[in-house]
């Protein structure tokens, strides 16, 4: 049941967004089909995970969820069923770390916004050192990921197309750490 609602979930929300939006998306050839993989986008909407999981073309994609979503039981429960689990953002959360080397050295994918939280102002934020240190600890290569067109707020959308694109870039390898010592 859990695999359906997420793969009707990702149907639906790619051909709305397709049709309402104008949403593209290029480079999904970068996106390793097998193995562990860190999709790395930028975050600027609330829309942005559900755009990007998607448009990834695999099914075993994991999302880091700010804890504050799980407060609500039917959300968490939701959340839960769609690969989401939580993290907290506000320090280091050992717990969620746990989790996200266990799916890569599953094989599997994760999506990790660097930022760490949204942009409230649609700027660019630095980036933490999660995606990295993931990487290195699991060997998941990382793909940089951009989007654009969120950042203007929904409502805007309606009134005119916008366009929304997301643009996956070459798969970042981590160093081998063993070879270097």
């Amino acid at each position: 049941m859990t695999e359906a609602l997420y793969v009707f979930g990702k149907v639906l929300i790619k051909h709305t967004f397709r049709n309402l939006f104008d949403m593209k998306w290029y480079g999904i050839e970068n996106i390793p089909l097998k193995g562990p993989v860190i999709i790395a986008p930028n975050h600027r909407s609330n829309y942005d995970p559900p755009l990007v999981g998607s448009v990834i073309p695999r099914n075993d994609v994991f999302y880091f969820a700010k804890k504050g979503l799980f407060v609500n039981p039917v959300a968490a429960k939701f959340l839960l069923r769609v690969h989401a689990f939580p993290v907290d953002t506000e320090g280091i959360d050992v717990g969620a770390i746990k989790i996200s080397l266990r799916i890569l050295r599953e094989g599997k994918a994760l999506v990790l916004f660097p930022e760490g939280t949204r942009s409230k102002t649609g700027e660019f934020l630095p980036a933490k050192p999660g995606v990295g240190y993931l990487s290195l600890k699991t060997g998941a290569p990382v793909v940089p990921t951009l989007i654009w067109g969120t950042h203007e707020p929904m409502q805007l959308h309606f009134k005119r197309i916008t366009p929304l694109y997301i643009k996956f870039s070459k798969p970042v390898y981590p160093p081998d750490i063993k070879a270097n010592t």
